[in-house]
């Protein structure tokens, strides 16, 4: 049986921009962050891209005395960038390294080399049990342009499934972190939907910040302003979602975000905002518990975004499937020109040029070999991804021609109550 209680929750997420070597004033705003953590006592710092492991044991040195328990998740070449701090004791902790991250010869983007990947802590808080998952999806770079759309697509969808698979003995569920994707995106809106996750921006009792909820701002001079042309007010792509299931209830009394500038010093903590959230959380007894009230309209919301989803992966699969051919008329090309080469050179006749077109030659083979395997994994990886989601749908029209009055989570079997709290 819960126990009847109320917690209250106050959660510090950030973006922190901070790249060895290539971030301006690293050092300095490591150090204000640690100063700024340890006045405001949270009880759970959520941090991205950090991405050096001794920024990380410099942060857990400064911090220890306020947060005794944290936790950095790495993995890639450089790391995912994801760490936490916690006045409370981590029961436990994982991570899932997306299976899809852009390409590795877009070396001057690098997302392909840090193996970002959502992390996930247990805590344990007066008998509520608490997963809190935090992540950082692909970038995107360019909106009108937009190569990396499938990938954030397939990122969301499995960060959607990965909550979805590991929340089922969770009393609350929270995320934070830079999901690169405005409101309105498709990834954004599928993983809300399937998950049943608040947006604390739009449900907060009480919000003080930057316009919009932005938390990336022409104010902010670390920002680079030619990608924020388009939107005069910024952009908002750093989230803090949650839920509560049956016999819980879970709001956000408090939202507040910086505006551009550190309180203190007049300087940004980052090229990102941060968001200070303050949750509650109060048991309600079993004949207050709020009933299921999706109908119609909420399940073909659901149909329509899954359905919008599958396209998406589809013509990701297809682009796929097409480099992954071309790549491959590369590598015949190349084995024959390669014999012919050789046959010259046997010959005798003209065995300098042969011998000059032979190192480019290779190396054209073994590039187009590399395009070829990585192309064909991501082929994979969004087929798997798009097969996940033709199930899913097939199962939610089913629902929708039924007519049957449960909530869009329970699909696939997801715990009765998950996510049906009332804001």
């Amino acid at each position: 049986m819960k126990p009847t209680f109320s917690l209250r929750l106050r959660i510090f997420n950030l973006n922190c921009w901070a790249i060895p070597y290539l971030s301006k004033h690293r050092g300095d705003r490591m150090k204000r962050l640690g100063d700024f953590l340890n006045m405001e006592s949270f009880d759970l710092a959520l941090l991205e891209e950090v991405w050096s492991e001794q920024d990380f044991q410099y942060l857990r040195q400064k911090l220890l005395p306020t947060y005794p328990a944290a936790h950095y998740f790495s993995s890639g070449v450089i790391g995912s960038g994801l760490c936490v701090f916690s006045k409370h004791p981590i029961q436990e902790f994982t991570q899932h390294v997306y299976t899809l991250n852009g390409y590795p010869y877009m070396i001057h983007h690098g997302d392909w080399f840090c193996g970002k990947a959502v992390g996930l802590l247990v805590l344990h808080l007066s008998g509520l049990v608490l997963n809190v998952y935090v992540t950082h999806l692909h970038a995107e770079y360019n909106r009108q342009k937009d190569i990396y759309l499938t990938h954030r697509v397939a990122q969301a969808w499995e960060l959607a499934q990965f909550i979805h698979h590991t929340s089922k003995k969770a009393d609350v569920v929270l995320l934070c972190g830079d999901l690169n994707l405005h409101p309105k995106d498709l990834g954004c809106r599928l993983l809300k939907e399937w998950t049943g996750l608040h947006d604390a921006y739009l449900e907060t009792q009480d919000f003080k910040g930057s316009e919009e909820g932005c938390t990336m701002l022409p104010e902010n001079c670390y920002v680079n302003q030619r990608e924020l042309e388009p939107f005069p007010f910024g952009i908002r792509i750093d989230y803090v979602l949650y839920k509560a299931v049956s016999g819980f209830y879970i709001s956000c009394k408090t939202l507040r975000t910086t505006t551009g500038r550190d309180p203190h010093s007049g300087t940004p903590l980052s090229d990102h905002e941060a968001l200070m959230a303050t949750l509650c959380v109060r048991h309600i007894p079993p004949q207050h518990t709020p009933s299921p009230t999706h109908g119609l309209a909420e399940r073909s919301r659901l149909v329509s975004i899954l359905k919008e989803a599958w396209i998406e992966l589809d013509l990701g699969v297809a682009q796929a499937r097409w480099w992954t051919t071309f790549a491959g008329y590369v590598i015949g090309l190349g084995l024959l020109l390669l014999a012919l080469l050789c046959a010259l050179a046997a010959g005798g006749g003209v065995r300098e040029v042969a011998i000059l077109l032979w190192t480019p030659s290779v190396g054209l083979l073994l590039g187009a070999g590399a395009v070829y395997i990585f192309h064909m994994q991501e082929a994979k990886g969004l087929s798997g991804a798009r097969a996940e989601l033709q199930h899913v749908l097939g199962r939610a029209r089913e629902a929708q021609d039924l007519g049957l009055e449960s909530q869009p989570a329970l699909l696939l079997g997801q715990q009765e109550g998950d996510g049906t709290e009332e804001q």
